[in-house]
């Protein structure tokens, strides 16, 4: 079997499943599903930027992690003061393995960012299941980046000439990343028309295009990544589209843009 016949297969198990989840289950299961998702990418992340690293780092950064992505669900005014908990935190933990040899600061850096990057931008999925509606904005969210990931896929694959971004992603191309644009407003209209009509034309195609475009950075964001480590894939949990990292690298970045556009613009 092919990977792009893996991809679909992947698919079309994981998306009526997870649509079952969302669409059926209270905001409980919710919040332990998008915990589990954050863990997994947690270590996908820490494979990539941490590979020589203690199981001591790797363990304390899930336990530091979930700790930031549960306040968030619990009451997001505390996240600042959690955000300096976890902080002062990774620091103890890194001054506990300093020796001369050790890239001790260097590890600091990049278990901090892999907290905020990863459990305090999934935790944004919690606040929007939270508002009204709650249910059909998630949908609205993983409908809208998905679909410009496929169409951004499909339309490189067929059209693509002008590279992206070759130092980062060589197989990205102007033309996938103007139709996965496209691919994002095709399925973000019918729900102004059908959900959220209450809204206004201009901020809600705004709205879809910064998802998209935020999206983007964030799958770009991550080949950066794997690109240093010299990693194809950040993982093999699904086959044919690589770890759960590089299912979500677009939702990280797209979810915060949805919460705070809606919360501040609309």
């Amino acid at each position: 079997m092919s990977s792009h016949q893996k991809r679909w297969l992947t698919a079309l198990v994981a998306v009526p499943l997870l649509v079952l989840v969302i669409g059926a289950a209270g905001r409980t299961f919710f919040v332990l599903l998008v915990g589990l998702v954050a863990a997994v990418a947690l270590l996908e992340y820490y494979a990539l930027v941490l590979p020589g690293d203690t199981l001591v780092t790797k363990v304390s950064g899930l336990v530091l992690g979930l700790t930031l992505l549960f306040s968030v669900s619990a009451d997001v005014q505390v996240v600042p003061a959690v955000l300096v908990l976890v902080f002062f935190g990774s620091a103890l933990i890194c001054l506990t393995l300093f020796h001369p040899q050790a890239p001790v600061p260097e590890m600091l850096y990049r278990q901090v960012t892999g907290l905020i990057y990863i459990p305090l931008l999934l935790g944004h999925l919690i606040l929007i299941r939270d508002w009204d509606h709650g249910v059909t904005w998630v949908f609205f969210l993983l409908a809208v980046i998905f679909a410009g990931d496929t169409a951004a896929y499909y339309t490189g694959k067929t059209f693509g000439h002008h590279k992206l971004s070759p130092n980062i992603s060589p197989g990205k191309t102007v033309e996938g990343a103007v139709g996965g644009l496209v691919g994002n407003l095709l399925v973000g209209v019918p729900f102004k028309i059908y959900c959220f009509a209450e809204f206004g034309w201009g901020p809600w195609l705004a709205l879809i295009l910064v998802m998209g475009v935020l999206g983007q950075a964030g799958d770009l964001t991550e080949s950066m990544l794997k690109r240093s480590a010299q990693f194809k894939d950040s993982g093999k949990i699904f086959p044919g589209h690589g770890g759960l990292l590089d299912r979500i690298d677009a939702l990280i970045f797209a979810a915060p843009a949805l919460y705070y556009f809606k919360t501040y613009l609309f």
